[in-house]
């Protein structure tokens, strides 16, 4: 087994971990003002925009220069390097002392995701990922390349949901209703990126959304596209200013996936 990382694979794999571990600190030490509300169940923490402003100056001090895309301070440029960060993606899961939610960094050039990772703390789990050299993961004190689901049934399979204002109700149950018809269960945990989780460790054979941001799903994007799994998207830059749909499968599941998430949504 070959952990050996690049050095901005190990960069933002640290940067992930340590992003994680102050989330944690200010959870515990939060004052009065700590949650504040961003629009209908949007929830932004003192701790979300801590987070993205330690990765920010991580980021600056190691490659000085580079963009930047956060979820809670926009993008700094619009130049070929740019990294996208999500400092805290369950921020309403963080907030109540739940664990599903994880640091999410990504770093993509021209246009194509080259390196990733997430740190979900409270689940004991990092993963990350170098385009062409595979992903891996850090769980239970073990360091093993990622693998997915063999599940080859969609009666045994479950599928992983995210739902946001954008998308009618009635569309989100017609979704629910397809993968009941086909025996599939389905899971929503307010999280894209640890519904991700989910069908990176084996534990979930898909996930669909609507429309996503790209500080959701990038660097779960080029993770699970590195440990085999297949991912129906738009160009990485579509995602940049406008939210598109994300759908992730097993490969064995494909057909199956695509019949319970039917007609994908227009391109804006």
């Amino acid at each position: 087994m070959d952990l050996k990382m690049t050095d901005r694979t190990q960069f933002v794999r640290s940067l992930a971990e340590e992003a994680a571990q102050l989330a944690l600190k200010l959870r515990r030490d939060q004052g009065a003002d700590f949650i504040q509300a961003k629009g209908h169940q949007d929830f932004v923490t003192f701790a979300d925009r801590a987070v993205e402003e330690l990765i920010r100056a991580r980021i600056e001090e190691a490659f000085p220069g580079e963009d930047v895309l956060g979820e809670e301070e926009g993008q700094t440029g619009d130049g070929p390097r740019l990294w996208v960060v999500d400092p805290i993606d369950g921020t309403a899961n963080y907030m109540r002392g739940g664990a599903d939610w994880a640091v999410s960094i990504a770093y993509a050039e021209d246009g194509v995701l080259r390196h990733a990772a997430i740190c979900a703390p409270e689940l004991d789990v990092t993963i990350w990922s170098e385009k062409g050299a595979g992903s891996w993961t850090r769980h239970d004190g073990q360091e093993r390349a990622l693998a997915l689901s063999t599940c080859d049934d969609v009666r045994a399979g479950t599928l992983m949901l995210g739902w946001s204002g954008r998308q009618p109700v009635p569309s989100h149950l017609e979704t629910i209703q397809n993968a009941l018809g086909a025996g599939m269960e389905y899971r929503r945990n307010g999280s894209a990126v640890i519904s991700l989780l989910a069908v990176a460790m084996g534990r979930a054979e898909g996930y669909w959304e609507r429309y996503v941001n790209p500080w959701d799903v990038f660097a779960m994007w080029l993770i699970l596209e590195e440990a085999g799994a297949v991912i129906e998207t738009l160009p990485v830059l579509d995602y940049i200013g406008s939210p598109k749909h994300f759908l992730a499968m097993v490969p064995q599941l494909e057909t199956e996936l695509r019949a319970i998430v039917g007609t994908l949504p227009p391109v804006d």
